[in-house]
């Protein structure tokens, strides 16, 4: 056994990395295919390599993402204390994701429909005090109208179960009395936290992917067995560690942005081997640009996020800002004539027009090889038919007629409309959160991501741009540098942090430091690959946006007010006021364990030639200069490190094409990536 597989399924394309015990790195680019899993077998016969090599096997995959995009759930209900179902419709009309925005649509509603939310009589108090205990009766009965309704399943989330669970777990038991077929999970047991909407959401998205992962997670394995694997199989968590099948199939919620977010593990590694503690990760693929932040070389997270607005999910995720702009992106007209981009994607069947596959939409990829950046035979490196006569066509009947304007200004329009929703994201992510992109190099990768990177970190004045050796498998091979995690937490209310029990802390710490650690040695990490951190989440009195603030060794009275000062000083950067000296509350406290692992590691290559290779050439057009231009065409595998170019430029390789746009400078550095300069001050 000798090879290390990374594999990142995403809405598009199934990217497939294999590392042997040397470091050389093989990669395979294929369709997704609409089971899933059905790539990662493709990908593995294109590999022409069997199981019994494998000495890991670690995934991302947007899985739970798009089954809770498009709702392809088993129908679930829920049971909550009597009075608190309105939790589920009116709570998440409490906020706006944007709140200037007066066309504002409400979200979506719950997944649990109204006749599905059952209602019991039991009552815990915040101290957890048992005030009315589970009526049982109502209990069995709501258990079997949920059996006769054929429900299987079922969240159980009461009032204040955070700090006492006694009430759900007989809950639960009653269920499984009365209905020894169902799948119930409860709210203390899934994420025992406070604030009960987002405690509730959590909890009924987590049982609702359930079946969905573990339906996924068996076909995967058992086709794996039959290919001869017999090791492990970690997922990417949102988080960024990996987990194990048994722990996904139980909190799949945990996995909800799992492809992302082992992009953003790759950055941080590249950006470090490349001397930048500040990087903007710009992953764009066939359907959408994720972009993440790392800061003083860590990656930006956050404790609570949201596949779609109005449905939170409290658990530790990479801060991933996302919007509908890929390859695969539709480009269209609004009610009032506005050009817009995204986010409806073509996907990879049929795809755009020009992979002659049934596309009647014109979509960004189209554009491209209108423009001459894509060339007909450049897509997985000649293995996909590409059709310049379809994509004109398109470009032309859908977008150039409407702007009365010819094939090439129209998808010169499409590429603006698309690069300023990049933009955007990016802004999001940064300058809305008091940090400034200028600051930071671009890590541009993802298949997509090296035609718009430098065009888009121009825009917003990032000087640098790194793109990957291989930047259409990034995310894959983000699988294979990330460790292993385990994450605890729980609620400890303290209204004011001053006056917070630092000793209760302390012994809450412990408890979790021995969890995490117990977790870590049946995954087989020795202890001295063991790191444990600890986290208090704070937030201004009044206000529910908390901030987890690292902490180190035994809480005492003087560490806890530099935790507080620490919060004041995070949340005037982000938010650019200060509350002066409205109390600090405690929310609750969390414990991560890593297990290291012995991740891939680039290593820096030598030149290996003094002579500089000979380009093709082809026609291109530069927005930047107005029209058209012959433009050096390099093959990427012909660069070596030392290498230098002045734009206009093209960079082709099997899964992607950089765009080096007229005066940016280029080089190779030693890990084989390539550095664009935006300013044009680099040498040529």
């Amino acid at each position: 056994m000798d090879l290390r597989i990374g594999v990142d399924i995403g809405g598009t394309f199934t990217d497939w990395v294999m590392v042997d015990r040397e470091g050389n790195v093989q990669v395979v680019k294929t369709p997704t295919t609409p089971d899933g899993f059905g790539g990662v077998f493709n990908a593995m016969g294109e590999a022409a390599v069997g199981g019994d090599r494998f000495l890991s096997f670690s995934h991302g995959t947007t899985l739970g993402t798009n089954a809770l995009i498009q709702r392809r759930l088993p129908r679930v209900a829920i049971v909550t204390t009597k009075g608190v179902t309105a939790v589920l419709t009116q709570a998440a009309r409490g906020s706006k994701e944007d709140i200037w925005d007066i066309y504002h649509d409400s979200p979506r509603p719950s997944i649990v429909k109204p006749r599905d939310r059952l209602e019991v009589t039991e009552r815990t108090l915040s101290s957890g005090e048992i005030r009315t205990p589970l009526d049982e009766a109502e209990a069995r009965k709501a258990a079997r109208i949920l059996a006769g309704r054929g429900i299987r399943t079922i969240a159980v989330c009461f009032l204040h179960s955070y700090t006492n669970g006694r009430n759900e777990r007989r809950m639960k038991e009653i269920i499984l009395e009365e209905y020894p077929e169902a799948l119930v999970r409860t709210s203390h047991e899934t994420i025992p936290r406070i604030l009960e909407y987002e405690r509730f959401t959590t909890t009924i998205l987590n049982v609702a992917l359930i079946p969905v992962m573990i339906d996924y997670l068996e076909a995967l394995e058992r086709g794996l067995r039959d290919r001869d694997y017999q090791g492990d199989v970690m997922i990417v968590q949102s988080a960024g560690g990996l987990m194990g099948v048994e722990a996904t199939a139980n909190i799949p919620v945990r996995t909800a942005n799992s492809g992302p977010s082992a992009g953003a593990i790759a950055v941080r590694e590249i950006a470090s081997l490349t001397g930048f503690g500040n990087v903007i990760g710009l992953d764009i693929g066939g359907t959408s640009t994720d972009v993440s932040v790392t800061l003083d070389g860590q990656i930006r997270t956050t404790g609570t996020w949201q596949v779609e607005w109005g449905h939170p999910i409290m658990f530790p995720a990479v801060d991933i800002t996302t919007v509908g702009a890929g390859g695969g992106s539709v480009a269209w007209f609004d009610p009032g004539g506005a050009l817009r981009s995204g986010p409806h994607s073509m996907g990879a069947v049929p795809g755009p027009a020009c992979y002659g596959k049934g596309g009647d939409q014109p979509t960004n990829t189209d554009a491209h090889v209108v423009l001459g950046n894509l060339r007909p035979g450049a897509m997985l490196g000649g293995a996909m038919e590409i059709s310049a006569e379809l994509a004109e066509k398109v470009i032309q009947e859908r977008i150039g007629l409407r702007l009365g304007s010819d094939p090439v200004s129209a998808a010169a329009a499409v590429i603006a409309v698309a690069e300023a929703n990049m933009a955007n994201a990016i802004r999001l992510a940064t300058m809305r959160r008091g940090l400034d992109p200028r600051d930071f190099a671009m890590v541009a990768f993802g298949g997509a991501g090296p035609f718009h990177g430098a065009r888009v970190a121009a825009e917003l004045r990032i000087p640098t741009v790194i793109v990957p050796p291989s930047p259409g498998l990034t995310s894959a091979l983000g699988c294979l540098m990330a460790d292993i995690q385990h994450d605890l937490e729980a609620t400890m209310f303290y209204g004011d942090a001053a006056a917070a029990d630092v000793e209760e802390m302390n012994v809450r710490f412990d408890e979790f430091d021995a969890q995490v650690r117990a977790a870590l040695d049946r995954e087989g990490i020795p202890a001295e690959r063991q790191f444990v951190k600890r986290t208090i989440d704070m937030c201004y009195a009044g206000q529910w946006r908390v901030f987890p603030i690292p902490v180190t060794g035994k809480m005492t009275t003087k560490s806890l007010a530099e935790s507080v000062d620490l919060f004041k000083r995070l949340y005037l950067q982000r938010f650019t006021f200060d509350l002066g000296e409205r109390e600090v509350e405690v929310h609750g406290i969390s414990v991560t364990g890593t297990g290291i692992t012995d991740k891939y590691q680039p290593k820096p290559v030598e030149a290996v030639s003094d002579r500089a290779p000979e380009p093709d050439s082809r026609p291109v057009y530069w927005r930047e200069a107005g029209g058209w231009a012959d433009t050096p065409v390099w093959s990427r595998p012909s660069l070596s490190p030392g290498f230098r170019t002045v734009g206009p430029a093209v960079v082709e390789q099997m899964d992607s094409t950089t765009l080096v746009p007229p005066g940016m400078t280029m080089r190779v550095d030693r890990y084989l990536n390539l550095i664009l300069d935006t300013t044009g001050g680099g040498e040529g």
